[in-house]
């Protein structure tokens, strides 16, 4: 069965017991789930390239959270004392962050690229109905927009970042100069967008509540892989 097959409600669960199971795996766990993300890798053909592109931003906070653990910085020290040192356990303990965090961002880009935005909207509203007062429709509504469009502000960011190449911003010295110069052209053509969509969605009476909803098929290989991932990810977790 193919993740774009998969029921939605299904698909959200696993991702949810995957999740918890890498965060509170260790270095084992950590690897058997590692293998699991490289076959699911392998199903979906998912490219080397594209998931380098999606990561290469992420990669400076991966830096910075290895070196923050990695790191001790003593204004302490003597003249013969290092004002710089590196921590055996902090670097494991980084790496292992470090670690999670890729694994994460691997599961959250297959979960965008498999899921249409009205199937997490209905699933979404599904798992709301249970609780009384609170408005689901809008809740799914914004979590499947938010989906949709976080690769359309990476690639504005992209857009921004080339636009201010070619006019030579990159060499400015302040970074303040540079940060503002980027923040704010990124924040207005954002806001924009978001009031097109406004305007479309609001056009077509999206905001009624009466609006027909995605139709949810789940089979029993969907239950066989929601009862497979579950108890995989208790296993991962006391390994």
């Amino acid at each position: 069965m193919s993740l774009e097959n998969m029921d939605v409600r299904f698909k959200m669960a696993c991702m949810a017991f995957l999740s918890i199971a890498v965060l509170k795996a260790d270095a084992n766990g950590l690897i058997f789930l590692s293998i699991l993300c490289l076959g699911l890798w392998i199903s979906v053909r998912f490219s080397l390239g594209e998931f380098i592109r999606h990561v290469r931003y992420i990669g400076f906070l991966l830096i910075i959270v290895f070196l923050a653990r990695a790191l001790n910085i003593s204004f302490l020290t003597g003249t013969s004392g290092k004002l710089i040192s590196i921590d055996p356990e902090g670097a494991v303990e980084g790496a292992l962050i470090c670690w999670r965090l890729i694994i994460l961002t691997f599961l959250g880009i297959l979960w965008m690229s498999t899921t249409s935005p009205s199937g997490i909207r209905t699933a979404v509203e599904w798992f709301c109905r249970p609780f009384p007062g609170l408005p689901g429709k809008q809740v799914a509504t914004m979590m499947s927009l938010m989906v949709r469009f976080l690769p359309e502000i990476v690639e504005k960011a992209r857009e921004t970042s080339a636009a201010q190449q070619c006019r030579c911003i990159q060499n400015r010295k302040n970074p303040v100069y540079r940060t503002v110069k980027f923040s704010l052209p990124l924040l207005c053509r954002t806001l924009e967008t978001a009031d097109r969509l406004a305007d479309a969605m609001e056009s077509r009476c999206y905001s009624s509540e009466n609006r027909r909803s995605f139709m949810f098929n789940p089979g029993r290989s969907d239950w066989f892989v929601l009862i497979g991932i579950a108890g995989f990810s208790v296993f991962m977790i006391f390994i």
